[in-house]
């Protein structure tokens, strides 16, 4: 494998590497640099093709399989019986098809799939240039019936600097599109999470709305079911006599005197009787309603 380095000009050549020298030898060093350079840049891209042609491979061949299974699963989940089968199916199946799209975005936001193919379309187009430039200078050197002179080589200087000036523009324009993918994944990560981060906060408040009311519906469930009391006045026409109160179904309890109370009562509608215990007999009934941790009062007069 070839090891990747920067596309760098690290040291420049000599400041007089033509000079005082015969054209043959400056042809010779001007082919040589020129195809150094363009050997350098191609093989740079070559390089990272690689890198960014696994990865694509990989994450588009996970995703194709997170589709197949996302859309497989639910189909099997319809055949089920249990209840229980058909939603571990199901949220299996939804949970794939999210780390499918979650793998396409990573592809769209790192550029490995586009930056595959930026990078094949410029190392061919580099390559296309070099093999245009071979057959130039060739052509070149074929024309000539005498000896390379000055002007020839001043010539073939020109077609080596047209060469250079089109590989770097090659060059120049892909780091461009690099830059402006480059802003437009984080882009697209940024308004990703911040998306995310406010459908999370949208659930929480959900969650702490719905926490909240099971809360306050608890606390009104178990103060609803909270006991109350039941505290009656008895007015007598004469002097207090002895009664028999029944509250509800109970048994009938003897009671003198002018309040009767009782505590514990469940909260809700309770019948109570009054039957005194000497002629003439008199049956009275009054139904009582108790609510939650509070006191029932009713006043009852005798004839």
């Amino acid at each position: 494998m070839v090891t990747k380095s920067d596309i760098a000009t690290k040291v420049l050549p000599p400041w007089d590497q033509y000079k005082d020298k015969k054209p043959d030898e400056v042809a010779n060093a001007i082919y040589v640099q020129i195809g150094e350079l363009s050997n350098s840049m191609t093989t740079w891209y070559w390089a990272s093709i690689h890198t960014k042609r696994h990865t694509s491979l990989a994450v588009r061949g996970l995703a194709f399989l997170g589709l197949v299974l996302g859309t497989t699963l639910p189909i099997f989940a319809a055949i089920q019986k249990a209840d229980s089968d058909k939603l571990f199916l199901t949220q299996w199946a939804v949970a794939i098809l999210a780390i499918s799209g979650l793998l396409l975005v990573a592809d769209k936001a790192f550029g490995w799939s586009s930056g595959w193919m930026r990078y094949i379309t410029t190392a061919t187009t580099m390559e296309n240039l070099s093999r245009a430039f071979q057959l130039e200078w060739g052509r070149f050197l074929l024309s000539k019936t005498t000896p390379l002179d000055t002007v020839d080589a001043n010539a073939l200087y020109e077609l080596a600097v047209k060469l250079e000036q089109e590989l770097t523009k090659l060059q120049a324009e892909e780091t461009t599109k690099w830059c402006a993918e480059f802003n437009t994944g984080i882009s697209l990560l940024e308004t990703m999470v911040k998306t995310q981060r406010e459908e999370t906060d949208k659930k929480l408040d959900a969650i702490r709305t719905s926490f909240t009311t099971q809360q306050q519906a608890a606390k009104s469930e178990e103060q609803s079911k909270r006991p109350g009391a039941i505290e009656i006045t008895i007015t007598h026409k004469a002097t207090p006599q002895k009664l028999f109160i029944t509250l509800d179904k109970e048994f009938p309890q003897e009671f003198i005197g002018t309040s009767w109370s009782r505590e514990s009562v469940a909260p809700g509608l309770h019948l109570l009787r009054i039957q005194t215990a000497t002629d003439p007999l008199v049956n009275m009934e009054r139904i009582i309603e108790v609510a939650a941790a509070s006191i029932a009062r009713s006043e009852i007069k005798l004839p």
